[in-house]
């Protein structure tokens, strides 16, 4: 299994494990809300029961007391599933509770939730009549009597009005609760989402943080295998030097029969040679020494020694001012000569070679075109990587020393089809600011 892979594998598993623990945490809330629901709903039936002290019946206790009238949105006394009283909004019949109608001797209470109308429903079970005593069973004392007084008056209703009743409904008003409630079932798919976000969010820096460190280690051994490079590179040099020493001295010695493999060891010599300079110019300092020059010198001057000629006679003119780019000389120097020296090797004619200079969007380009085969999409897109060419003589390093070069003063080099055939290798430099005006001439 691959990192990225396994990655995954255990930001599910974390994922899992915090949406356990969210759904947990969402439950317990729920369920604290429920059962201050349900306390709020008690203390509402309490206060009712308790006003009927003052008053006739529930409408009348109701609509005297403010906190009733806000919170009760009805109440109704039902016996056999008919209604024998009721106030508000309430159902013409209501069934029997469950406990209740198996004749369960204690009062039943059932809790039913109404969204629709962001209330309570408390469904309270009458008690159920006590049996006959039994025969020899002793009557229970009676209180004496008493003249019926203006706070009996609701005691006389309940009783007159329970009497053949077998379950209360009573409608609670609990507009914070559903308020609450709405606001949970949106919080846990949002948290759900953070969530998933999150651990994603971990999981790319995570491999983020893995690919950095893996960079790191690649570039430590390109170092290391840069200097060992390097080194070899130069060593290279001084055995090459005799060699071609050792030739020259042979070609004149030998007789002419022999000359012919005299020569082929001298061009693997130069072979040799030049892939020794390449890969010193790739692995020395990118930047260099920054000057202040004109390209257009470079060009002339490089065009002059592989071409013969002035390769960049047909470009324009340049309008105004010479523009000058801050660039080393021998790095540019090396970049053009590798660009002219592919445009040589390309395989149209030598006469085609052409370079055209022209200034845009504070850059300065230089286009060296050539009627070569061109390059295929796939070959362009890996021809600046280091050692790759298509060349059975080539090093693979002329482009990638190109581009290191370019980006190290803020440039670029880039390949496409020309028109009519060949191809275009564009260099592009940015150009140094032009100096302010003066505005004239001292007097």
């Amino acid at each position: 299994m691959n990192a990225r892979a396994a990655s995954l594998s255990i930001a599910l598993l974390v994922f899992a494990a915090l949406s356990a623990v969210e759904l947990a945490m969402f439950r317990g809330i729920a369920d604290r809300d429920r059962l201050r629901s349900r306390n709020d709903g008690e203390q509402t039936m309490n206060a009712l029961f308790a006003s009927l002290r003052d008053h006739d019946d529930f409408g009348s206790a109701i609509e005297s007391s403010p906190y009733l009238a806000s919170k009760i949105v009805g109440i109704g006394i039902y016996g056999s599933g008919a209604r024998l009283y009721s106030w508000g909004a309430v159902p013409a019949t209501q069934a029997k509770l469950p406990a209740a109608a198996a004749g369960d001797e204690s009062h039943v209470r059932e809790y039913v939730e109404n969204p629709e109308e962001d209330s309570l429903i408390l469904l309270l079970g009458a008690p159920v009549p006590k049996p006959p005593r039994q025969e020899g069973e002793k009557e229970p004392m009676r209180e004496p009597e008493r003249p019926e007084g203006p706070a009996d008056k609701g005691r006389s209703f309940l009783r007159d009005t329970m009497r053949g009743s077998d379950i209360v409904y009573l409608e609670i008003r609990q507009a914070d609760y559903w308020r609450r409630r709405r606001l949970g079932s949106l919080l846990f798919p949002a948290a759900e989402i953070a969530t998933a976000a999150l651990v994603l969010f971990v999981r790319s820096l995570v491999l983020r943080n893995a690919a950095y460190r893996k960079l790191i280690e690649d570039q430590r051994n390109l170092v290391i295998l840069g200097t060992a490079a390097s080194t070899l590179a130069h060593e290279i040099k001084n055995p090459l030097l005799a060699i071609r020493l050792q030739t020259s001295i042979l070609a004149k010695l030998c007789p002419d029969s022999v000359r012919r493999e005299i020569g082929i060891i001298d061009e693997e010599v130069e072979r040799l040679s030049s892939l020794s300079y390449r890969v010193n110019d790739y692995l020395r300092d990118p930047a260099g020494t920054l000057r202040d020059i004109d390209p257009r010198e470079i060009l002339r001057e490089v065009g002059s020694r592989l071409c013969g000629r002035d390769i960049a006679a047909a470009s324009p003119p340049a309008s105004g001012p010479t523009r000058k780019v801050r660039i080393d000389p021998e790095r540019l120097r090396s970049m053009l000569e590798n660009l002219v020296r592919n445009a040589l090797e390309a395989g149209g004619p030598a006469e085609a070679v052409e370079a055209e200079v022209s200034i845009s969007d504070r850059e300065l380009r230089i286009d060296i075109l050539d009627r070569g085969e061109g390059m295929p999409p796939e070959d362009r897109a890996r021809a600046f990587d280091p050692f790759f060419t298509t060349k059975s003589r080539g090093t693979g390093l002329g482009l990638a020393v190109c581009a290191r070069f370019a980006r190290a003063v803020g440039g670029s080099v880039s390949l496409a089809d020309r028109p009519g055939g060949g191809t275009r290798a564009r260099l592009a430099l940015p150009l140094e600011p032009e100096a302010p005006d003066d505005g004239g001439t001292a007097a």
